[in-house]
């Protein structure tokens, strides 16, 4: 026995009538349409929604505030197929994206005013440490204290403070001495720069008097100094973390220009929303259109025409002029032998029926056109 020819086992049989009656998915439109949507959960769907999740976690976006949006725009439409639900999620995502654009902008400005004012606290420490009458030095040419931002600048400084510190615990002048002043200061001098340099020189001098005021006032000036760069370095990191954590930055008229072309996005896709569902809710539920039968079974128009009898032999052409629902009038014939057919010719055109009519010459011609009109009679009964 082949393959094609081997019976089933009562057990096989019993086992495919068990799983022919589980269940074959759902059978319900509602159902069928619920499913449908499971094609967003996989494959290329998935993939960019991970990716997206991962775009708005490098940005320090939060994911879940997109998904509460695109489940708002959901319970709002109620997407019923792949094809709505498609438009729902796009119009989500463009009014997502218009919101974080707006919302970018606005943290823009925040950080503008942040800046400012970190600025403007550096700008008044910086006064308070100037010596009177000595301005802001050239920053070409400007001394370490002044000089442009950076965690190198900042570690020479506390370097070299460190420095002072150790000299001063050891009571002790190096040659480097000078040489880092000058690094420092150059000739533009702090106000504890310059009470730094100067109680150094009575802390060393042969005024006893001066070198104990200079060793109990020099710590505090050294600890002074010290204070105010650690001010000023924790403001300089403040606006750095501003400015790295800040966006691209955009003009008022890019975010306008932006926010038009994805306000038209969400427009366009809402229109093609409310088209689909608007197609989908007057679709009909059974055949487009049934064509009604008169009462013999055979069907009929529609129309003007709708109720009159199909004839084969009736013309489709328009009826000439002189004529009566498109049937010529009745010529005369004799009278002894042709009334029965003017009755019958007559009878005809009142149905609509077209009849034969030929001039009586003789007899023959007369009992044609009898037959012709009862012909007739019995087509249009």
């Amino acid at each position: 026995m082949s393959l094609g020819e081997r019976e089933s086992t009562p057990a096989q049989v019993a086992a495919s009538q068990a799983n022919g009656r589980k269940s074959k998915g759902p059978t319900t439109p509602e159902g069928k349409a619920r499913v449908s949507l499971n094609a967003l959960k996989t494959g290329a769907y998935a993939k960019t929604d991970r990716a997206r999740r991962e775009v708005m976690l490098r940005r320090g976006e939060n994911p879940e505030d997109f998904e509460q949006l695109h489940q708002e725009f959901t319970a709002e439409w109620q997407p019923e197929h792949v094809t709505e639900a498609m438009l729902v999620k796009t119009i989500a995502e463009k009014s997502f994206d218009k919101a974080q654009l707006r919302a970018a902008w606005m943290e823009q400005q925040l950080n503008s005013l942040r800046i400012a004012e970190i600025q403007a606290k550096r700008r008044q420490l910086l006064v308070r440490r100037l010596l009177p009458g000595f301005p802001a030095a050239d920053p070409l040419n400007a001394p370490l204290w002044q000089a442009k931002d950076s965690p190198a600048k900042f570690n020479s400084i506390f370097g070299i403070l460190d420095d002072f510190q150790k000299w001063f615990d050891a009571r002790e002048v190096p040659e480097t001495f000078g040489e880092e002043m000058y690094t420092l200061y150059k000739d533009e001098h702090s106000k504890a720069g310059e009470r730094i340099r100067a109680l150094f020189i009575e802390l060393f001098g042969d005024d006893q008097d001066a070198a104990a005021k200079a060793e109990a006032e020099l710590p505090k000036w050294i600890a002074q100094e010290r204070s105010d760069v650690e001010r000023e370095l924790e403001l300089y990191r403040q606006e750095k973390e501003i400015r790295a954590n800040a966006g691209p930055k955009l003009t008022e008229e890019e975010v306008a220009k932006k926010e038009a072309a994805l306000e038209r996005q969400v427009r366009e896709h809402t229109r093609l929303l409310l088209q689909l569902k608007t197609t989908r809710s007057q679709r009909p539920v059974g055949p487009s259109s049934v064509r009604p039968t008169s009462s013999d079974g055979s069907a009929t128009s529609s129309g003007a025409n709708q109720g009159a009898p199909a004839s084969s032999g009736q013309s489709a052409i328009a009826p000439e002029s002189g004529t009566v629902d498109g049937v010529p009038p009745a010529k005369p014939v004799a009278a002894s032998s042709g009334g029965d057919s003017i009755t019958r010719e007559a009878k005809g055109a009142a149905e609509d029926t077209p009849t034969e009519h030929k001039t009586a010459a003789d007899g023959e011609v007369v009992a044609k056109n009898e037959k012709t009109g009862q012909s007739n009679l019995t087509s249009a009964a």
